[in-house]
């Protein structure tokens, strides 16, 4: 395996600061899969796909390999294991949830779902 770079380490530091700033601290972290499909009820995505399985994680919508930030906020939404494999295997749909894209400005729904977080919830892991 290759060694962790020290640019990669001093980003990988921002990136969990970051994460803890914005989603408290990581115990309190739960999926936001189902935030971005009540934000798209036209979006079809099946009741088996719904089920949370795994640890949660920050998903980045942009990926890295495409310009993507991993410590940019409105980059990441919170994804338990399945659904981050779900992102990788329906991208279409995922597309169309917001939660993944090739290029592309900030989402305005992932803007708008940090702000409400930190509106609802200052101070309060979500």
């Amino acid at each position: 395996m290759k060694p962790v770079s020290e640019k990669r380490k001093v980003l990988n530091i921002e990136r969990a600061a970051m994460l803890e700033e914005t989603f408290g601290p990581r115990e309190g972290w739960y999926c936001q899969f189902a935030i971005y499909c009540e934000r798209f009820p036209d979006v079809i995505v099946r009741a088996l796909d719904r089920a949370h399985h795994g640890e949660v994680h920050g998903h980045e919508i942009l990926k890295r390999s495409r310009g993507g930030s991993i410590t940019d906020p409105n980059n990441v939404a919170l994804l338990c294991d399945f659904h981050n494999g779900w992102v990788e295997d329906f991208p279409l749909t995922a597309m169309k949830l917001g939660l993944a894209d090739h290029a592309r400005p900030i989402s305005k729904t992932t803007q708008r779902i940090n702000a409400l977080n930190k509106k609802n919830h200052p101070g309060e892991a979500l």
